[in-house]
Parts: structure tokens; sequence; C-alpha cells
């Protein structure tokens, strides 16, 4: 039987806490999927990724920073 493939989409809070969760599984021995993860930032981390920069990025794509900014988000 060919083994399942899935993707998480977005390595922010809830796609790293699925990574976790899935690395946690294959450590107690449970059969788990390939896993791909895509992320269109540079870094991991999401909302949680903590930056000064908002606004675009120089594809013109949000640059998302975490909810703690003084500024509000656009």
């Amino acid at each position: 039987m060919k083994k399942q493939r899935i993707a998480i989409l977005g390595a922010g809070p809830s796609g790293l806490a699925q990574l976790r969760a899935f690395e946690a599984a294959a450590k107690a021995g449970a059969e788990v999927p390939e896993i791909v993860c895509y992320e269109k930032q540079s870094d991991l981390g999401g909302m949680w990724n903590y930056t000064w920069r908002t606004g675009l990025d120089a594809h013109g794509e949000p640059v998302h920073g975490t909810r703690m900014h003084d500024k509000p988000q656009r």
C-alpha cells in the first residue's frame, strides 16, 4: 500500500503545533504519513515571528508579524 502524504499549509502557531504532534507520534512508534510543510514567509512562526517590518515584501506580498505591534496591521 502506498504511504499517505499530507501537506501542512503555513508554519505559524497551528502548523508548528501539527508538525510537533506528528513528530511526537512518530517518536512514540506510530506510523505517520509523509509530511510537507509550505510557508510563504522566509521564517517560521507566522504571527509569532516578531518583526518591525510591516507593509509589503519584495514580491508585493503582505509582511506578517506579531499582533503585538504598536501600529495596527494593514
